[in-house]
């Protein structure tokens, strides 16, 4: 059963304003107990096993999760219960959604068997996940993801009438206010739309062709611009990684 507190005023977690304080939440894990979760709710898949996200995930209920606004933020998440929980924060990043009787308290994280057991004491993390449930911690942080540069994947049913791109791996804010592309020999930036999760798409003519710049734009106004990052000649599902971040 939750036994965490809160005040009168539940707040969705809001960019940085609060990052050094930590706030409760009940977290759980799904999946494989050594196992990556899912990137499912958020458009990246199976590449939430690999780095970047190396399997430090979680499915955030509906005041996390946002409908998809917050899939790619950031949090460091820790426990106390002795004698499993180290006490030390690990960071995960938002990559699906956790439904239904997740959304019984006001912030439930469901953690990827390898982010809840990252929580345990050495040797302890068998015996964590056995709980199945704790009282965690957490605060949202901002993103960071080493060298690795903004990622563009293009959606499997993009044609020359439709494009669709999932994008990954924004530092900072992690996730993104808008987006908006330019075809090649153009600085013409029109908005694309935010489908579902970090998927975005837009209606195109057969004469708008690549290689494709983006400007995005982050929940805080920050602006990058990746510049020819999708050639003409693009794959469908193929990922094309920029050389810029925030």
């Amino acid at each position: 059963m939750y036994s965490g507190t809160y005040g009168s005023n539940v707040k969705r977690p809001e960019h940085f304003a609060n990052r050094y304080e930590f706030s409760p939440a009940l977290g759980t894990w799904y999946g494989d107990p050594n196992g990556a979760g899912s990137g499912g709710g958020c458009g990246w898949g199976n590449d939430v096993q690999s780095p970047p996200f190396s399997a430090m995930i979680a499915a955030g209920n509906s005041r996390i999760y946002l409908h998809g606004k917050g899939c790619g933020d950031c949090y460091q998440i820790k426990c106390n219960r002795a004698p499993y929980c180290s006490q030390k924060p690990i960071t995960v990043t938002i990559t699906d959604e956790c439904p239904g009787a997740c959304n019984d308290v006001p912030f439930h994280f469901d953690l990827s068997g390898t982010a809840f057991g990252a929580l345990a004491n050495p040797g302890q993390a068998s015996n964590l996940r056995n709980l199945g449930q704790v009282d965690i911690q957490y605060r949202r942080v901002p993103c960071y993801y080493g060298s690795t540069k903004i990622a563009f994947k293009i959606d499997a049913a993009t044609n020359r009438n439709w494009f669709a791109t999932t994008i990954e791996f924004e530092d900072g804010d992690g996730g993104l206010q808008s987006v908006e592309i330019a075809p090649y020999g153009t600085q013409s930036f029109v908005p694309m739309n935010n489908n579902w999760g970090a998927v975005w798409a837009i209606n195109i003519h057969p004469l708008f062709h690549g290689p494709f710049s983006f400007r995005l734009t982050s929940p805080t106004n920050k602006v990058v611009v990746a510049r020819n990052v999708v050639p003409r000649g693009f794959v469908p599902g193929y990922v094309y990684y920029s050389n810029v971040n925030f």
